[in-house]
């Protein structure tokens, strides 16, 4: 049977300087050349995950902002997936939050729309650049988001998680990244996108079965993916929320090749 393999990159498929190693590289390509698909799935932007795409020499489509994109940079006629949460919701937001936010910003394709920009944020949130950001309040922007970020005030937590969910509950959810007695990380995001949902409409694409799913991922955006997937695979310095919905956890982290090492035994490989 073919699989469609769905990795995660940061967390994942990269090493902790960013990297995919020739030994993960060399696993993907092999099991790629056996008519296996490889997917990366990133909540990174196009931009940032390119050229990891590149670095592989993928011919598959890639899954970028959370499952809010879906391309194939080869295939011409695979038409290009985008959701966007609507522009009065994203106005809305930000007017309501101003007053507690320390930074908020969006990617589309490789430029950013900031309020309070952090160069820091390239730290945390690959795919970001410094060079190509536009600077203003997010009322100003008339460019519709695939997701938001937030960093606002600890102490309105649960304010922006409440309005978010009063206000646009039926459409938009929020997802904590963590947070320390000043700052809090939120994603806002449209409620029916993930990285799921865009992997099953892949597997309808291209008419495979469910049972085709295999997928790797670590981070609190990967829960749903691991959850719905046949075979859903926590790395091993995975979060709690991921290990708890999946069928199996790497024996390696993603700086000891994890995900090439388990593939390697899973499919039985000689590399």
């Amino acid at each position: 049977m073919k699989y469609l393999i769905a990795c995660d990159l940061d967390g994942s498929l990269l090493n902790k300087e960013g990297h995919i190693t020739e030994k993960s590289k060399n696993v993907l390509k092999k099991l790629e050349s056996e008519g296996h698909m490889i997917v990366l799935a990133t909540g990174r932007p196009f931009s940032g995950a390119y050229p990891k795409y590149e670095f592989l020499d993928l011919n598959t489509p890639i899954i970028t902002d959370n499952g809010g994109s879906i391309e194939h940079p080869k295939d011409k006629t695979f038409a290009k997936q985008k959701t966007f949460i609507p522009l009065d919701m994203m106005h809305e937001i930000f007017k309501f939050s101003k007053p507690f936010t320390i930074t908020s910003f969006f990617s589309i394709d490789d430029m950013t729309y900031a309020y309070h920009y952090d160069p820091k944020l390239e730290a945390f949130f690959s795919g970001i650049n410094s060079d190509k950001v536009i600077e203003g309040e997010h009322t100003a922007f008339t460019v519709e988001p695939t997701g938001l970020v937030y960093i606002i005030e600890t102490n309105a937590m649960q304010t922006f998680e409440h309005y978010i969910s009063e206000t646009f509950g039926h459409t938009l959810s929020t997802r904590c990244w963590g947070n320390d007695p000043k700052t809090a990380v939120y994603e806002v995001y449209l409620k029916h996108i993930s990285k799921a949902s865009a992997i099953k409409y892949l597997l309808e694409y291209y008419n495979m079965p469910h049972h085709a799913w295999i997928a790797f991922g670590d981070g609190v955006n990967d829960v749903e993916m691991i959850g719905q997937a046949h075979h859903g695979v926590a790395m091993k310095n995975a979060v709690d929320e991921v290990k708890k919905v999946a069928d199996a956890v790497t024996e390696y982290d993603h700086d000891e090749d994890g995900l090439a090492n388990y593939l390697i035994q899973f499919f039985n490989l000689s590399i």
